[in-house]
């Protein structure tokens, strides 16, 4: 197979996981596999030793924070660690601090030690309750929780602005399957003072409950992407589409704060968006739209009149055919690319290497200026390509490795973060640096 340079540096930080692991308790976040290295890096190097340069630096898997080239790593006793990879190498970052914080959700007490960093004056915190830590909880067996900046010039209905005030804002995702996730969905949102002390963020006005005992985690829907699409002084956020679950409808409607104060029906902002993905631009909200005909729309919402316009329609299903990172899209079965909010369209990644992927992985890098797929040929080979959207070159790998990635980031300089899950027993972690 020919090989297509780029001019990059690739650091890949594979993780070999486990399929699952056994504990006590309700809760079974272990199917990444245990908390330490189950086998010497020196066993598989002579594998890899033509492409890599193996390391056993970071014994679990990397997920991003906040902020640029800084990641994290937490166990399942909610034990965290940050890190930083600059260069092609990972190193350790000391927290900036730690604390205890509880937030009430569904009349019942989640507690969790808070690890964090600041830099530059913003804040990236996280920390994890189980019901193993915690058994006199009877609702609920897991939580992630965040805490990250609150939203600029937001005031709540007395009018304080709670940026100003010094508040923060404690995101939590109660969904276990998402533990090793960049793509969580935080169901409760609180504002976290100084004393760390927490106060229901938005109102619960409407809220139903589930036969769980639950309130319904569809009700408030924050991802990371939106954390800063908002308005001047309103916070969006996506809303189950009438009482209807979003994991049966499929649609979700955006809601904005503000009005009279509540998130009834009356501060829907936009209905029926396909996704849990909108973009606030040139002060229009971009989102999509099924069209119950095989296609979907990208639309523009401009709240200034009122008026949604259509500008560009796709073929096929959202879910099933494209995939969505950021302000990019990747048709599955062109290979084609876009830039949503600009319209910009790049060569496609498979035109170049003369056959079609089966691709289920897409990362673009925050400046826009990289892509990497992984991909699935027709006889079964797995190839991993980084591509530069700029100048249309690209990297391709081809191994057995990349059939077992769980995740991908891509940073700025070219840099590869991979997390890889593989094995059935044990589980190793490993840094994997690619050669040129």
């Amino acid at each position: 197979m020919k090989k297509y340079k780029v001019i990059l540096t690739v650091l890949f930080v594979v993780l070999l996981a486990a399929a699952a692991v056994v504990v006590t308790g309700v809760l079974d976040i272990n199917k990444k596999g245990p908390d330490e290295p189950a086998t010497d890096p020196d066993e598989i190097s002579a594998e890899y030793t033509n492409t890599y340069t193996v390391k056993a630096d970071v014994p679990l898997p990397l997920m991003k924070t906040d902020f640029e080239n800084v990641f994290y790593t937490m166990s399942k006793q909610g034990d965290v660690k940050f890190y930083e990879v600059s260069g092609g190498e990972i190193s350790e970052l000391e927290e900036t601090g730690n604390y205890e914080v509880s937030a009430k959700c569904s009349s019942q007490t989640l507690t969790a030690q808070i690890h964090y960093i600041e830099q530059e004056e913003h804040v990236f915190g996280c920390g994890l309750f189980t019901n193993i830590m915690h058994p006199e909880v009877l609702i609920y067996d897991y939580a992630f929780f965040k805490v990250t900046d609150m939203f600029n010039n937001y005031r709540n209905t007395a009018g304080t602005d709670l940026y100003d005030r010094g508040y923060q804002l404690l995101l939590i995702d109660v969904d276990s399957s998402r533990f090793y996730s960049d793509e969580k969905v935080y169901s409760e949102a609180f504002a976290l003072d100084e004393n760390h002390e927490t106060t229901l963020f938005l109102s619960n006005d409407q809220r139903t409950v589930g036969m769980d005992a639950m309130e319904k985690t569809d009700y408030k829907m924050f991802t990371d992407d939106i954390l800063n699409q908002h308005n001047s002084t309103n916070v969006l956020f996506f809303s189950s589409r009438y009482y209807v679950d979003y994991a049966d409808s499929g649609f979700a409607d955006i809601f904005t704060s503000g009005g009279s104060g509540t998130n009834i029906d009356n501060v829907r902002y936009v209905i029926d968006v396909d996704t849990l993905h909108f973009w606030n631009y040139e002060e229009e909200t971009y989102f999509f739209r099924d069209n119950d005909d095989g296609t979907f729309t990208l639309k523009a919402y401009n709240p200034s009149s009122g008026e949604t316009r259509s500008l560009e329609t796709f073929s096929g299903d959202l879910s099933e055919d494209y995939l969505i990172k950021r302000e990019y899209i990747l048709n599955k079965k062109t290979g084609e690319v876009m830039n949503i909010l600009k319209g910009d369209k790049y060569q496609s990644i498979y035109s170049i290497l003369g056959y079609e992927y089966k691709t289920d992985m897409f990362g673009v890098s925050e400046q826009g200026k990289y892509c990497c797929v992984r991909c699935v040929k027709e006889d079964g080979e797995v190839l991993f390509t980084v591509t530069n959207l700029e100048t249309g070159e690209k990297t391709v790998y081809s191994n057995e490795i990349f059939a077992d990635i769980a995740s991908v980031n891509l940073l700025n300089d070219g840099t590869v973060v991979v997390s890889v899950s593989t094995g059935e027993n044990s589980a190793s972690y490993y840094q994997l640096v690619a050669k040129f």
